[in-house]
């Protein structure tokens, strides 16, 4: 009897501990923050390099390019998204 209380003591501590083991299920959670990415849909801030002083690292044109093809992806991006811009705003 001793035995299969020892025994019977041993598998349900191990039965309480395994829940607790097995860790966070990975597909659901990377699922939600695609689907929350998706629901957001934040455009993303332009970082343009210092274009002026002794160790510019770029040309106040070469930015103002950059500039100007930032703000045709998000246009094009809107429009594929069929959230266009009305023509007054443009």
């Amino acid at each position: 009897m001793k035995k299969f209380l020892i025994t019977l003591t041993g598998v349900l501590t191990i039965g309480a501990t395994l829940p607790a083991i097995a860790g966070p299920d990975w597909q659901l959670i990377e699922a939600a923050r695609k689907a929350k990415a998706a629901a957001t849909d934040t455009p993303k801030k332009l970082v343009l390099p210092l274009d002026h002083g002794p160790r510019a690292q770029t040309t106040p044109w070469s930015n103002q390019q950059r500039r100007l093809r930032a703000e045709q992806e998000a246009r094009a991006k809107a429009e594929a998204k069929g959230t266009s811009m009305p023509a007054s705003v443009k």
